[in-house]
């Protein structure tokens, strides 16, 4: 019996630790296992169609989903002989701020449109660095312009990154972000160079459902809602940032998150509930045994 307390007790302490592991290690807001970010509804410069209110990203199995809504179309919009969309999706787990690791060829990256004239093809970019297309799509020269214009106001990049010395913060090198100007704050917001190791699967309104997303638990539904899965294989473990632009940069969202390395907590809380059970069946074995001698 003691040796069954002991186990008992172990394992209560293990699955607590394990549990709390697990609520600390995504940021954003968690809900149906999804990581939202939830961004500001008034900071999209020009038309509705240039607002995102959300993003969010869901680990499941050997698959990492992303959705993104707001008022811009996966197709994008028209503006003269301008196509403006979404740009490219990056993922950092460097640690470092993004501009350094993007110098470094520290990002991830993923395409899942290409409607901006790039010539780089849809799918899942390590080794990535990145560019500014935004003066190319009637957009700001710079995220310090896209400030002194009146917008990323009262909420600039969603959940996580709330206020506009926390973007600069992440975005570029400290002598930068402690400094910012028109000339040293573009907005780096699509892959220019990387090597491609997997595609990208776009994802159907019923997927998303299916898959437990509810951008509207938030209020944060727009007019379009788009979402695409890859593999995890493909990209890096631990913590990460996610980020985002518009082609013309009048609008961003950047999440933290994590994808884990090991079983999720749950996966490994039913690990110890079956060694308990086993414990506990050869210890009645053993008492049966002990008392039939």
């Amino acid at each position: 019996m003691s040796t069954l307390k002991t186990f008992i007790c172990t394992t209560t302490v293990t699955l607590s630790l394990l549990l709390v592991a697990g609520q600390q290690a995504n940021a954003g807001q968690l809900y149906q296992d999804w990581n939202y970010g939830i961004d500001s509804f008034s900071d999209g410069s020009g038309s509705s169609s240039f607002e995102i209110k959300g993003m969010a990203i869901k680990e499941s199995g050997d698959k990492v989903y992303v959705a993104l809504t707001g008022g811009m179309p996966l197709s994008g919009v028209n503006e003269g002989n301008v196509n403006i969309g979404w740009s490219d999706l990056f993922l950092n787990f460097s640690g470092k701020d993004f501009q350094t690791a993007s110098q470094n060829q520290d990002l991830f990256a993923v395409r899942f449109v290409n409607n901006n004239d790039s010539s780089i093809a849809t799918g899942v970019y390590t080794g990535v660095t990145a560019k500014s297309i935004t003066t190319s799509h009637n957009g700001y020269s710079s995220l310090k312009q896209y400030y002194n214009s009146g917008w990323g106001r009262p909420n600039t990049q969603g959940t996580d990154f709330f206020t506009q010395q926390s973007v600069y913060d992440y975005y570029y090198q400290t002598s930068v972000a402690n400094n910012p100007t028109t000339s040293n704050t573009p907005i780096l917001n699509a892959i220019a160079s990387g090597t491609k190791v997997g595609g990208v699967s776009l994802l159907s309104g019923l997927d998303l459902s299916t898959a437990g997303l509810d951008f509207g638990h938030f209020s944060a539904l727009g007019t379009h809602t788009i979402g695409f899965s890859f593999d995890r294989s493909l990209i890096a473990n631990g913590n990460y940032v996610a980020n985002l632009f518009l082609d013309c940069g009048n609008d961003g969202i950047a999440i933290k998150g994590n994808i884990k390395s090991t079983p999720e907590p749950t996966t490994t809380a039913g690990l110890f509930v079956l060694g308990l059970v086993f414990t506990m069946t050869q210890i009645q074995k053993s008492r049966k045994t002990a008392l039939s001698q």
